[in-house]
């Protein structure tokens, strides 16, 4: 029994080896069509591998292995390919399986994706694969709709078939009308594409290239044929049963699309291509009237293809419908189409004849003739459109009138049963009729019977012991068969579930070495990702490190760059810094020790690298500016100790950076640590002592401030002087200039003087307010910063208010210049609004000496503007009185003078950039030798 079995298991295995192999030739057949069918070679898709694509679709019914292969072409990289998919995928929806609408509508984003790609390329090919693409689509939304139509759109008995899937409903039939139409545009659209991208002047159609694009051109008038014969049923069908202003916008598309059918079968039929492939039709040349009742069979001639090359030169002539139309003179006729259309355009639509030209005019009577047949063709009209109402409620009667006959004819045969059983009862009560009569014949025979009853009674009880006795052996025999049967189905059981073991083992082996397999791969792949995710964190690592070297060696340069020269920094600030770079070097240390341990910590030993180099790249920029204001045996050390603090921090990042130097870190920390702990300790020896505060802080303010005071009344009486000389001496232009300048300087002079009274009198209030019961030399030793700025802000306004007065001296002598009375004029300024602020900055917010400060100085502004004024006034003024006068100059002169202003200019320019040096060489002096004596250095930040 089990070696039967197994013969079976084995036959079954090679019947089904066999199925596999037959599919896999099947697939690969497949393939090779597929792939010769849709090539990149720029000619028309051949016939026999579309052909073997299409037989494989009624091998598989279905699409199904079509598009597993199609889906894998360079659709999207190649337009000749996709053109050519487009082409066959056409054919095999129109020839194929039935199935192949159903399996192809699940890709219809697919051919829309493809088709949306191409119509943003520039390719020649680009626009009309967006158009087929759109075909595609149009028509599988058609089939999906119209299910009862086939893929080659031909019906056997099309004005049939469309009544029954429209369901004889009117509005079914308005709607599969515009979806109709909807498809012809499709169509259209496409055709019009190919067409416009060649020149048909040309016989391009035979050549390759030529007939790459126009062979989709067949199944298109394939299409096209059947679906205009479709429009023009539908169309009658409408127009019997609709109003025709209702159609109004059926009939304009209806129309639109005539006209351009018509010339697209007159294009194609005359490319030889399709002369020996096709015959094209020709539509008629008017379109059918639908105002005029169709009586007869609509004809229509489909489009044939020719069975060989030669023949089909010949097109035929696709016929208007037949109508039953009496033979009426032409007049009568155009008049007729006339009346029945709205506008001359509508009239040249529908007419079928067109009027001889230069009628001869129409009397009464042929009006009046004109109007009755126009009557008889309205009544023609309604007439037969109430035939149709009529036929359609004749033919719903009929229907019900069949049913009725089909419930009635049930009806019948159920009373004809009931029928039956009534005379089925009738013979069972006449047998029981029959047994009641002899039962009571043997109640007269008693005897007889009761002796009956005593046999009766013994054979009963033998009876009843031979029924036991069978009984007994039916039993014992019932249960030998029932335990044969379980025994000969456990066994059948066992051999079974032996079966399913051995199968059961095989795979679980089976299964175990696929999974050992699959461990070790993914243990193998494991290490590659984790070898290469160390060296990522590496290259990761090392960018970090080269980006923080490449951070100090700018700030290195930028050191060493003349123009960071003017930058400052106290001591103290830099002081500050160093706790929080000795932290950061101590925790770079930590976090490389840390990464050595775990290389999975990659992100803390990062930050850690960044965070030291941007803070120590800070303070050796901070430690240079200070060594800017520091003394020059102090100055040197400090920058040295920058320089090399930078330079070592360079050293410490390339060892962090090889593998190969990690060793010498721990060396390069200290190295590091060493060089910043040097230039701590020179910051430190840069702090003010304590014993450097003089103790006569508070007389020396006193002193200068009255210093100043005597300085500015000795100004203003020089400056009366001066102007009662000038008006003695000068006259004219220069003594008006004179007096202006002078009496501008008297003014600066007063507000100055008024400036420093209000200073002195804010100065008392604070020291006053902020001493309290301690004598005030205790406050001016206190805020000693303060007291020095008030001493260095009162000198120097005395210095600019000296530098004024001589600089007006000079130039009422006619020795000086107008612009050294501005400067001067713009260094008080500068002097009196730093005297300004080192008064007011101790002050109370709502002080009334403050006010009064204020007022004074915007008076001090106003007169400094006066001041700079006058003297350009005056410059100007002067200007005028020594214009030159170039009138009697000749060529030669004024070629000479040119020249020589053109070399003045070149010495002054010249002139210029050099003071310019010297003067920002002169401003970094004075502020450095200001800043060491007067200890500004202590609250500037670079």
């Amino acid at each position: 029994m089990s070696s039967g079995i197994t013969s079976k298991l084995s036959s079954v295995r090679r019947g089904g080896d066999g199925l596999e192999a037959e599919r896999q030739n099947f697939i690969k057949h497949q393939s090779t069509s597929i792939n010769k069918a849709i090539n990149t070679v720029e000619s028309p898709v051949k016939e026999k591998h579309v052909r073997n694509i299409i037989i494989g679709t009624f091998q598989e019914k279905g699409a199904s292995t079509f598009w597993n292969l199609a889906t894998r072409l360079p659709v999207q990289g190649s337009p000749i390919v996709a053109w050519k998919f487009c082409h066959t995928l056409h054919k095999v929806l129109r020839e194929g399986h039935e199935r192949v609408l159903t399996d192809s509508q699940k890709h219809t984003a697919h051919i829309s994706d493809l088709g949306n790609m191409w119509n943003h390329m520039q390719e020649a090919y680009s626009k009309l694969i967006a158009s087929y693409c759109q075909l595609l689509v149009t028509k599988l939304e058609f089939h999906k709709k119209n299910p009862q139509i086939p893929g080659n759109m031909v019906l056997a008995d099309p004005e049939n078939a469309l009544e029954k899937m429209c369901e004889n409903d009117i509005n079914n039939f308005f709607q599969m009308t515009v979806e109709i139409f909807d498809y012809l545009d499709a169509l259209i659209h496409l055709e019009e594409s190919i067409f416009r991208s060649f020149d048909l002047s040309k016989n391009i159609s035979m050549t390759n290239s030529g007939q790459c694009r126009v062979a989709p051109l067949m199944p298109v008038i394939l299409d096209s044929g059947q679906l205009y014969d479709f429009s023009v049923r539908l169309m009658y069908k409408l127009h019997a049963c609709l109003p025709a202003d209702t159609l109004e916008g059926h009939r304009d598309r209806f129309m639109k699309q005539f006209k351009t059918l018509k010339e697209f079968f007159h294009r194609s039929g005359n490319l030889m291509y399709f002369r020996r492939l096709i015959q094209v039709p020709n539509l008629p040349q008017e379109p059918p009237n639908f105002f005029i009742a169709q009586s007869g069979s609509y004809i229509s001639h489909a489009v044939v293809l020719n069975s060989d090359t030669d023949g089909g030169r010949e097109s035929p002539t696709w016929s208007e419908p037949i109508m039953d139309e009496p033979r009426e003179e032409p007049f009568s006729n155009s008049s007729l189409l006339v009346d029945l259309t709205s506008s001359p355009h509508t009239n040249g639509a529908f007419s079928a004849f067109t009027p001889p030209p230069q009628p001869p005019q129409p009397d009464d009577r042929d009006q009046l003739i004109d109007q009755l047949r126009l009557d008889v063709e309205q009544l023609k009209f309604e007439l037969e459109r109430t035939k149709k109402e009529d036929q359609r409620i004749i033919n719903d009667l009929k229907k019900r009138l069949i049913e009725m006959e089909t419930e009635l004819n049930e009806q019948r045969q159920l009373i004809e049963t009931t029928y039956q059983e009534n005379e089925d009862l009738k013979v069972q009560l006449d047998e029981v009729m029959r047994v009641s009569a002899a039962t009571a014949a043997m109640t007269a025979s008693s005897e007889q019977v009761d002796e009956a009853e005593k046999k009766a009674r013994v054979n009963e009880e033998k009876f009843k012991k031979m029924k036991e006795v069978y009984a007994k052996l039916r039993e014992e025999h019932v249960a030998l068969i029932r335990t044969n049967a379980d025994v000969s189905k456990q066994l059948s059981t066992v051999s079974k579930v032996t079966e399913e073991q051995q199968k059961a083992r095989h795979d679980a082996e089976k299964f175990v070495q696929e999974l050992q397999r699959s461990v070790d791969e993914k243990k193998s792949a494991e290490e590659q990702m984790k070898k290469k995710l160390e060296e990522e964190q590496r290259k990761l690592l090392v960018s970090a490190i080269e980006e923080a070297e490449e951070s100090l060696k700018q700030i290195i340069q930028q050191m060493e760059d003349p123009q960071f020269a003017t930058s400052t920094c106290t001591a103290e600030y830099l002081l500050t810094r160093s706790d929080g770079i000795n932290n950061s070097l101590q925790k770079l240390s930590q976090c490389f020790n840390g990464y050595k341990q775990n290389p999975a910590d990659l992100s803390n030993y990062m930050k850690s690298i960044c965070s030291f180099s941007h803070q120590l790249g800070d303070y050796i920029l901070q430690g240079k500016a200070t060594s800017n204001m520091a003394p020059i045996h102090l100055s040197d050390g400090l920058s040295s100790a920058c320089k090399s603090s930078g330079e070592k921090t360079l050293a410490l990042l390339g060892s962090l950076k090889n593998k190969s130097q990690t060793a010498s870190v721990p060396g390069n920390v200290q190295v590091v640590e060493s060089t910043l702990k040097d230039i701590e300790k020179i910051a430190k020896e840069l702090l003010p002592q304590q014993a450097d505060i003089k103790e006569d802080l508070g007389d020396m303010v006193e002193q200068e401030m009255q210093s100043t005071v005597e300085t500015i009344d000795k100004a203003a009486i020089r400056i009366q002087e001066m102007l009662k000389q000038s008006r003695e001496a000068d006259s004219g232009v220069k003594l008006e200039v004179n007096e202006k300048i002078l009496d501008s300087c008297t003014d600066l002079m007063k507000n100055i003087r008024v400036l420093i009274e209000k200073s002195k009198s804010l100065q008392r209030e604070i020291v006053a307010e902020g001493s309290g019961t301690a004598p005030p030399t205790e406050f001016y030793k206190r805020n000693h910063r303060w007291t020095e700025g008030l001493i260095s802000a009162a000198k120097l306004v005395g210095v600019g208010a000296n530098h004024l007065v001589d600089g007006a001296d000079k130039l009422i002598r006619g020795e000086g210049k107008f612009e050294e009375l501005v400067v001067c004029s713009h260094e008080i300024a500068a002097c009196t609004a730093q005297l300004t602020v080192a008064s007011k900055v101790k002050a109370s917010k709502d002080s009334t000496n403050l006010k009064g400060l204020k007022d004074a100085s915007r008076g001090v502004s106003t007169a400094t503007a006066g001041v700079v004024a006058s003297a350009k006034a005056g410059a100007e003024m002067i200007d005028e009185g020594e214009a030159m006068d170039f009138t009697n100059l000749s060529l030669t002169q004024t070629k000479r003078l040119e020249m020589d202003s053109q070399v003045l200019v070149l010495e002054l320019e010249s002139k210029l950039e050099k003071e310019r040096v010297k003067l920002a060489e002169l401003r970094k002096k004075h502020y450095s030798l200001a800043g060491a004596s007067e200890g500004w250095e202590d609250e500037d930040r670079w």
